[in-house]
């Protein structure tokens, strides 16, 4: 309904809903009349109107334009850099600290560092996907910055799965 997709085939027949869709990115997909009524066209290719016209897309409503989301991705950069200073400041000091004095250490004081080193090391890996949480938290709560409304738009998680 929203010119965005158009059904192709159901595997269950045409009472079902179709599973293979036809995007249509910008929003000119056929109408169900339309396609009911027998007008095959050829894929890619918008309808002309009977003054061999083509028609004008359809604005999409409400999503954002490429520099919005730049700047947007530009500020999530930025934040989380800041976040993972603040948030691993100290924790990759200790680690390093850390990393000197093993080489120092003998017996149960060696242990406990290796076994302190250990802990920082995985604490650091699980601050990972907080520092994003974070940064889209101080984005949300900025409403100074208009692109914001469109954090809606991006996953949170990390490729790696951070």
């Amino acid at each position: 309904m929203a010119g965005l997709a158009e059904g192709l085939q159901s595997p269950k027949g045409p009472q079902r809903i179709a599973s293979i869709i036809r995007l249509y990115p910008n929003f000119d997909a056929p109408g169900r009349d339309a396609r009911m009524a027998g007008g095959a066209r050829r894929p890619g290719r918008p309808r002309r109107s009977e003054t061999g016209e083509l028609p004008v897309p359809r604005i999409a409503f409400g999503l954002p334009a490429v520099e919005e989301l730049n700047a947007l991705l530009s500020r999530i950069h930025a934040t989380e850099i800041d976040v993972s200073r603040e948030l691993q400041g100290k924790l990759n000091h200790d680690i390093d600290r850390l990393k000197r004095e093993i080489g120092h250490l003998d017996g149960d004081a060696f242990e406990r560092a290796f076994r302190d080193l250990q802990n920082a090391i995985e604490t650091r890996k699980r601050l990972a996907g907080e520092i994003r949480e974070e940064a889209f938290r101080r984005i949300e709560a900025d409403a100074s910055f208009e692109p914001r409304k469109y954090l809606r738009l991006i996953g949170r998680h990390r490729p790696n799965g951070d």
